[in-house]
């Protein structure tokens, strides 16, 4: 961390497994991805609030270090971890996560929000599927970039 630097900067991240493939469904392998990211946060002085991971996605709330970049970072979650499952041999095959991820910056205020949002997934989707919610998102996005396009 840098010493004369000070920033708060809380991001919530989600991203998929590769064709959103199913693959943590053991107990076993999904405390082993948990320590993984722990690890690999522990080692980027990326302070890890919460986490939840689903089947087939994974939801994060950390806080950006000021010598990351957003891009930096989630290259380093997903490139890392997918690393260490191959090397581990977690899966018969080889796994991979999906290219893609969304970001969302989140506000001190609604800090605990998201962690009991990210902590409830299993309830969540039970209401609404991962597909669902990210169809959802996305089409906010698209909304808000309109508006912003009109804007002068």
């Amino acid at each position: 961390m840098s010493k004369t630097s000070m920033k708060i900067c809380w991001l919530h991240l989600i991203w998929t497994t590769k064709n959103r493939y199913p693959y943590f469904q053991e107990k076993r392998v999904i405390k082993q991805i948990y320590q993984i990211f722990k690890q690999i946060c522990l080692k980027n002085d990326i302070y890890y609030k919460a986490c939840f991971i689903n089947p087939e996605h994974v939801h994060l709330l950390v806080d950006l270090p000021v010598n990351l970049t957003i891009q930096r970072m989630v290259q380093f979650l997903k490139g890392i971890s997918s690393y260490t499952i191959n090397q581990k041999s977690l899966f018969k095959t080889r796994f991979c996560w999906a290219k893609r991820y969304a970001c969302f910056s989140v506000s001190r205020r609604e800090k605990l929000k998201v962690v009991k949002y990210i902590n409830n997934q299993r309830e969540h989707h039970k209401k609404e599927s991962f597909t669902e919610e990210w169809k959802r998102y996305a089409s906010r996005i698209k909304v808000v970039e309109s508006k912003n396009k009109q804007s002068p």
